[in-house]
């Protein structure tokens, strides 16, 4: 199973059946599926912790969680319930050595550090969490701010196909996600670790106006079970939030929030040290050497290059589309890719025998940027080559480049 078919909270609206392994349409809820750790087998209506939480809509799933909004009765508001797979529930129990993650202490250390702080708010607000049994095993249910759509949302507006993204919002998202970093990092001592498009969701402007409305006037849908009477399982289909009950939002209404710690560390405890996509990876991971902070501003801008190649930039690749050659392997020629590419030298004990055409920043910014002012690609390039460093002590911190001048 992939590692985010329909992230939770994403703005995917549903997974094609096509698209899942075990012949369900989203997460395998076979009670032997060999692609199913574990899921918690929801239902709409269904309520949660002595019917405090009653289960609305599917928000959306991933490897190890299926994400929920929920009417919260006691406190009068809509929130979103992930609900860890039985195997993911393990993994935030384990011994000192054992353990695979600490998905809820991260998340307590963000909603207890300084709400007041600038950055605080591109962070996911948590509210706490509790367990419960199911048929398959006990389930963790962290409860948090109930978010929208994700940054594919924002590339899909446009109704010609092109799904190129206008340079201000290109901006304003990297600076949020950056402002956001910075919280995590200097504030609560966080390295996130998973930096990827399903990763940065989008804040609604009024979650309960908007969860109302969608409810109201796109209802909650389970699939068609055929024929039967009663299916054993009844799978719902994920539909996300919108970003607003008008039609369409302001670009000064795009929030970006950081989500999804369950691969975050902490700065002076890793639970692994191989992380993140390794399309997104920093070259220091790929290397095996010491990794801290720095791993994400090298995540944040490849997944921000991204963003942009999709969008600003209009091209459909990875900044590093790295394959397997003649004698080397992928890694290798991730990191020749990124050598050639930024003309830095770079010594990993090879040598790079691959004559195909490394796309520079500056070209690939001449070529497809919707900038038309040749000073402000200039301004561009700058802040790319400051977010693209090979060397980890090199790079400018998250906060340094929030401030950076094609950000104001």
């Amino acid at each position: 199973m992939p590692s985010s078919h329909v992230s939770s909270n994403s703005g995917h609206s549903s997974a094609s059946s096509s698209g899942s392994l075990s012949g369900f349409p989203e997460e395998d809820l076979r009670s032997a599926g060999r692609n199913n750790p574990g899921y918690f087998l929801a239902r709409l209506g269904q309520t949660l912790e002595r019917g405090r939480y009653c289960i609305v809509r599917k928000l959306g799933w991933g490897q190890y969680s299926s994400v929920w909004l929920a009417r919260d009765r006691e406190e009068d508001r809509f929130v979103a319930l992930k609900i860890l797979t039985c195997e993911a529930t393990k993994a935030l129990s384990g011994g000192e050595t054992e353990q695979r993650s600490d998905e809820l202490a991260l998340l307590q250390r963000i909603a207890d550090a300084e709400p007041s702080h600038p950055e605080f708010r591109h962070n996911i607000a948590c509210y706490g969490s509790f367990e419960f049994a199911g048929p398959r095993g006990a389930h963790r249910c962290v409860v948090t701010e109930a978010l929208g759509y994700s940054l594919d949302y924002i590339r899909k507006l446009t109704d010609d196909g092109d799904r190129r993204v206008r340079p201000s919002i290109v901006k304003r998202v990297v600076k949020q996600v950056l402002q956001g970093l910075q919280y995590l990092h200097d504030v609560r001592g966080i390295i996130h670790a998973d930096i990827k498009h399903d990763s940065i969701l989008l804040r609604p402007a009024a979650v309960s106006a908007v969860a109302a409305h969608a409810l109201a006037t796109d209802p909650s849908v389970a699939y068609d079970c055929g024929t039967e009477a009663c299916p054993p399982v009844v799978p719902v289909e994920s539909q996300a939030l919108p970003l607003s009950a008008a039609p369409a939002v302001r670009d000064d209404e795009l929030e970006a929030v950081l989500a999804h710690v369950g691969h975050s560390h902490w700065r002076r405890r890793h639970f692994q040290e191989v992380i993140q996509p390794a399309a997104l990876r920093a070259p220091e991971v790929i290397l095996g050497y010491a990794w801290d902070t720095p791993a994400d501003i090298s995540s944040a801008k490849y997944e921000g290059l991204h963003f942009a190649n999709d969008g600003a930039l209009g091209a459909s690749f990875w900044l590093f589309e790295a394959s397997a050659q003649s004698g080397w392997g992928v890694e290798e020629d991730h990191l020749a890719r990124m050598t050639e590419a930024l003309n830095a030298p770079f010594d990993v004990g090879f040598s790079p025998v691959n004559d195909e055409l490394m796309w520079q920043i500056r070209r690939l910014l001449k070529l497809f940027s919707l900038l038309q002012d040749a000073a402000e690609v200039d301004v561009a390039e700058r802040f790319i080559l400051r977010c693209l460093r090979l060397v980890p002590e090199e790079h400018a911190t998250a906060g340094e480049l929030a401030d950076d001048p094609w950000l104001a």
